[in-house]
């Protein structure tokens, strides 16, 4: 998520438009009445996705009933067989991320990664039946001790890649007794966007809208001695917008948002990621939480702290490539 008011040109930084999230209309029946595109747009909208959306919902509540362990090993199944066959323009940019992340491995490393890649991004969608569980039975906490009494002393600003289950990560901090809000990007499939609304909030996570109307819920939050969750690393129109990578930074995503807030409020920023260390088993570890540095050259600040926060989250991307979600995003 991005509330995106600045963008970066040739060093400097320039205004553009906020935007303002709204989620998808349904067309009225009147649409099939007219015909013509219109006709399409609402068969498309009512027939064609809800088929999808129908399997969505079926295999969620259906993988319920499974132990945690066979729900993940099934999720594994089905990405390892379906990623290769059904989904070759992402298995394909997959393994060309992977060779950009991670140049010196050989191609039977290579190939080792990219089946990995697709056995957890099968696992982290059936997983979202059994969440819960596997927050409270599956991880290993690392570098976490403190935390919440840190969190009691002001407010704190968790930073996170998607890596692994991410969903697990911020289940894990709810279960610690932390009061967590956390901003997200709505997935486009309607089952999918009803499945993650289902998990959070019946699991107590405070969830921001996207875009523009994020921004002072959050610093509210903030301002009050809450904790926010933000996940700085970023796939955006399906294309890899944070890590960097090497590639000149820019003010367009969750750093600068988080470097705003953090600035605004004096925030703790608190890195953290969960890594799967084998089928359904985790280990969550908190890195060394921080405060944005105070001395800032005149030119380009936000720019600076951009680039220091991309220090933290680009290393725990390029550890685990296999399990990073947006890995199969264009570069």
């Amino acid at each position: 998520m991005s509330t995106g008011d600045e963008t970066e040109k040739g060093g400097a930084a320039t205004k553009r438009k906020a935007w303002t999230y709204e989620p998808p209309k349904a067309p009225p029946f009147a649409d099939f009445l007219a015909g013509g595109d219109r006709r399409k747009a609402f068969l498309r909208y009512w027939l064609y996705e809800n088929i999808d959306n129908g399997i969505d919902l079926f295999l969620y509540f259906a993988f319920m009933l499974l132990p945690a362990r066979v729900c993940s090993d099934l999720g594994g199944w089905l990405g390892r067989f379906l990623a290769p066959r059904f989904h070759k323009g992402a298995y394909a940019r997959a393994a060309a991320n992977l060779k950009m992340i991670r140049p010196e491995l050989n191609d039977a490393e290579l190939g080792k990664l990219l089946t990995a890649y697709a056995d957890s991004q099968g696992r982290q969608m059936a997983e979202y039946s059994v969440v819960p569980r596997l927050a409270r039975r599956h991880v290993r906490k690392i570098g976490t001790e403190g935390l919440v009494e840190r969190c009691s002393e002001g407010p704190v600003i968790f930073i996170a890649p998607h890596i692994s289950n991410w969903e697990v990560l911020w289940h894990c901090l709810l279960d610690m007794g932390l009061d967590v809000t956390m901003n997200y990007d709505p997935p486009k499939r309607r089952s999918r966007h009803f499945i993650v609304n289902r998990l959070r909030k019946g699991a107590g996570l405070g969830i921001l809208k996207p875009g523009r109307s994020f921004v002072r819920p959050a610093l509210r939050i903030l301002e009050s001695g809450g904790n926010l969750l933000m996940f700085c690393d970023e796939g955006f129109n399906g294309h890899i917008r944070a890590p960097f990578f090497g590639r000149p930074a820019h003010l367009e995503g969750n750093y600068a948002v988080v470097a705003r807030m953090a600035r605004k409020t004096n925030a703790l920023i608190w890195p953290l990621y969960i890594v799967r260390e084998e089928r359904a088993n985790f280990v969550l570890r908190g890195l060394t939480p921080f405060r944005l540095p105070e001395v800032r050259e005149a030119a380009g600040p936000i720019v600076q702290d951009v680039v220091h926060l991309n220090a933290v989250m680009e290393p725990m991307v390029r550890l685990y490539p296999e399990q990073w979600y947006f890995v199969d995003n264009r570069s």
